[in-house]
């Protein structure tokens, strides 16, 4: 994959972003994350001005979601992504060993007995490596919160006799989830480090909302004939929030 970088002004603030081409790719995606900066993933055909171009019409958007990241950034774990580091799953902690494999072109992580275990290659320098496990993560748990939050929420449509119009994985700063009016529902993967009974909590709470639009009295009543101890669960996530993100 190509990477390029690139910078725009906005009034009297700079930009800079990186660009990762793919041969692959049809469509353009744009990020911001606290640790790899804005970056968007391209196809090999458009200019550096074309993306430039996009950064700069999105960047309001860029310097809010910055901010954001910026308020949360100092709680987030320190990582360094060695061996020995602690990473959770579903509220569970799990050691972290990597292996150095030469012909291995991709990382490979697996859970088994209690730990993270990555397969890596080991070219890469300090800077690439720590990427490459963080990415590697992230996939590993978007895939897993796809699987179990999609069996959760259909649970929870069942129980609550309600429809969703659909169901997507989020990378939110400050929230957990969210419902639309149209029925479409939010919940943010980085919940699949949590324990299940706050993952439920969560799934359940914007299920609520295709009953009750808003935080009204009918609404927490409405979770509390579901969930009766969901005060001490959504205590517990505010306090915990922090540590589910990685």
């Amino acid at each position: 994959m190509k990477e390029e970088k690139g910078v725009i002004r906005f009034g009297s603030r700079s930009i800079s972003f990186s660009v990762k081409r793919s041969s692959r790719r049809r469509t353009v995606s744009l990020f911001v994350d606290p640790f790899e900066g804005v970056y968007l993933r391209s196809p090999l055909s458009l200019s550096i001005e074309a993306l430039s171009k996009l950064v700069h019409s999105k960047a309001a958007w860029i310097l809010k979601k910055q901010r954001q990241m910026e308020e949360i950034k100092e709680f987030l774990p320190k990582r360094e992504f060695v061996s020995g580091e602690t990473y959770l799953y579903l509220g569970r902690k799990l050691r972290l060993k990597i292996n150095s494999i030469k012909c291995i072109a991709k990382p490979v992580i697996k859970s088994k007995e209690g730990r993270f275990i990555i397969h890596l290659n080991g070219h890469y320098t300090e800077i690439g490596r720590k990427r490459v496990i963080r990415n590697a993560f992230i996939h590993w748990y978007k895939l897993r919160a796809s699987h179990l939050l999609r069996s959760r929420a259909e649970f929870y449509t069942k129980r609550l006799n309600v429809s969703y119009k659909k169901l997507f994985l989020a990378n939110q700063s400050k929230r957990w989830g969210s419902c639309s009016h149209s029925g479409i529902i939010r919940l943010n993967w980085h919940i699949i480090m949590a324990p299940v009974s706050l993952i439920d909590y969560v799934v359940l709470h914007e299920f609520c909302h295709l009953k009750h639009k808003n935080h009204s009295t009918d609404f927490w009543r409405f979770i509390g004939t579901v969930m009766p101890d969901y005060e001490a669960r959504r205590e517990r996530l505010r306090k915990e929030g922090q540590k589910y993100y990685i």
